[in-house]
Parts: structure tokens; sequence; C-alpha cells
């Protein structure tokens, strides 16, 4: 190991690729768990929203639709959250090089609250709800399966 470099590699056959001693510094380490924890807060807040749409938005087809968007993009969030978490601890341990910012998901993200707070407004100040144009077509609904006709609107 060179005291300049901070690296060390081993000669001979079967010889690992030098490793950057600075990029397995336990900070680098609570970085990563730090910000999995940031998208795992920002996965929260949306699903919460979610559900207090569902819970408090009142019954019917258009909150749930609303609710549905919210819960949606915190579960994928998670699971975002999570492939990136391993795949930066498996690059710190082997103590690759490169960038490590992620450019593209927080816009999207953003897109998505954006697309998802429109779609809200949208179903809830819409004024009338959609209703099939089908004679006494006996449909299961959303609500606990319970069986329901839907009337002819003239």
């Amino acid at each position: 190991m060179t005291a300049q470099s901070g690296t060390a590699s081993t000669g001979g056959r079967g010889a690992s690729p030098a490793v950057d001693f600075k990029l397995l510094r336990p900070k680098n380490y609570f970085a990563n768990e730090r910000t999995f924890i940031g998208w795992l807060q920002l996965a929260v807040t949306m699903g919460g929203l979610g559900l207090a749409l569902l819970n408090f938005g009142g019954s019917g087809i258009r909150i749930r639709i609303s609710a549905f968007v919210f819960e949606t993009g915190a579960l994928a969030l998670i699971v975002y959250a999570y492939i990136m978490f391993w795949h930066r601890a498996d690059r710190l341990r082997r103590g690759e090089r490169g960038t490590w910012d992620d450019r593209f998901v927080p816009v999207v993200v953003v897109i998505f609250f954006i697309f998802a707070t429109a779609i809200n407004f949208g179903l809830t100040f819409h004024k009338k709800a959609y209703v099939p144009p089908v004679d006494n077509l006996s449909v299961v609904t959303m609500s606990w399966g319970q069986k329901s006709t839907i009337p002819r609107q003239p």
C-alpha cells in the first residue's frame, strides 16, 4: 500500500484490482443509508396522501382512483429506493469510481406528483361521474364486493 495514493493491490496470479480505500470509509455507507431513508420518507409521504384521500376524501370511484395513483407511486418509489441502495452498496464494496448522483428519477418523481395532483383535481372538480350506457348491468363495485345495478341514464 502506498501512502500517497491510498490504494492497495496484490501482485501475482489472481490479483484483485486496486481498491480505492477512500470509498470504503463509513461515511460513504452512511451517506447511502441517508439517501435510502430520504427516498423512503418521500414514499411514506406519498402513501400518506393516498391514504388520506381514501379515508377522508369521501366515497366514490374518483377518490379511489386518485388514492390508487398515489399509492402506486409510493410503492414504485420504495422498490426504486431498495434497488438503488443495494446497487450503490455493492459499488461501494467493490470500490468502484464514477458518478453516484441520479439525475433522472427526481425529475420523474416531480412529474409524477404533478400528474397525480392533476388527476386528483380533475376528478374532484369534474361535474358528472362516468356511468357506462348499459341497461341494468349487474357489476361488482369496488366497495367490498357488493353487487349493485347501474341505473340507465336518460
